[in-house]
């Protein structure tokens, strides 16, 4: 078996079909059909289900597919370091949505300012996906805020994000209130499966507490245009909208029987092996000890 075996696997998995395949590989179909039935009788294992004339993975062609995957990460890798004379490979870099907004543009303009051979391609997504596009060797590494859940990841915490209620300076609401009153105003926060919305849910278990809020969005920036509409309260990491705090359109809220402090972490597979220019990028990220 060879290279191009796993590639055309894993091109016939993306797209459950052959023909499909064939397109983005450029190679004709009847050998893209080939390989996979080349494969099932080397292997003796089911990769497919023909249904309706779609390819589904069986359950040990996931598997299969999952592993042919980091195969090729780690081939790309190999070759991408052994061409690195001839140029500078991209270092992929995945964001959760607050650190892609506040420590990713630090990352960057370093990297632009000391004039770093890096050329970083950077994805901002949620942390569950960062966490996923990793464990499918998508990207190199990432950095998300709260905690990570895969086995197959190792963390470092780089810096602790306070999370802050805000609202608009003219908003009606006492300067200090308990968790318990907070949340009896309309509340503007993020959606389900984002880390701020993680930590939020978590705060309010621990008190046995639940929320109907006003407004979810999966977008800082949205939320903090309907806080500065006077439509309630939100609940936001402090570097977000400190400069807001600052020029005094929104105002902090204090929180009086809750500490609201989440930990940010810079995640990679545990199997990874960075390349030289991908180690460096990695640590400085991990170096700039950002305290949020």
């Amino acid at each position: 078996m060879t290279i191009k075996h796993l590639r055309i696997f894993v091109a016939v998995c993306e797209h459950g079909s052959t023909t499909k395949a064939s397109k983005e590989l450029f190679i004709v179909q009847p050998t893209i059909s080939h390989t996979i039935t080349e494969l099932e009788k080397y292997y003796n294992v089911p990769l497919f289900e023909r249904i309706n004339q779609r390819l589904i993975l069986t359950e040990i062609g996931g598997e299969l597919y999952k592993k042919a995957k980091e195969i090729l990460a780690d081939f790309d890798e190999f070759e991408s370091l052994a061409f690195s004379h001839e140029r500078n490979p991209r270092v992929k870099i995945g964001a959760s949505l607050t650190l892609g907004q506040t420590l990713i543009p630090k990352f960057l303009e370093i990297i632009e300012k000391e004039k770093y051979d890096i050329l970083p391609q950077v994805l901002i997504r949620q942390s569950t996906r960062i966490e996923r596009e990793i464990e499918e060797s998508n990207l190199d590494f990432g950095v998300i805020s709260g905690n990570f859940n895969s086995t197959s990841i190792v963390g470092h915490a780089i810096s602790h994000e306070k999370f802050v209620a805000v609202c608009h300076m003219d908003y009606d609401i006492p300067n200090s209130l308990t968790f318990e009153e907070l949340i009896s105003y309309p509340l503007l926060i993020r959606e389900h499966g984002s880390s701020s919305r993680d930590f939020l849910e978590k705060l309010l278990s621990d008190k046995n507490m639940k929320i109907s809020p006003l407004m979810d969005s999966s977008n800082n920036q949205a939320i903090v245009t309907a806080i500065c509409s006077n439509l309630g309260v939100g609940f936001l990491p402090k570097n977000y909208v400190s400069e807001y705090i600052e020029k005094k359109i929104l105002k902090e809220i204090t929180i009086t029987d809750v500490v609201a402090n989440q930990t940010n972490y810079l995640i990679i597979h545990k199997n990874k092996k960075l390349n030289p220019l991908q180690q460096q990028a990695f640590n400085i990220i991990k170096n700039l000890n950002q305290t949020i």
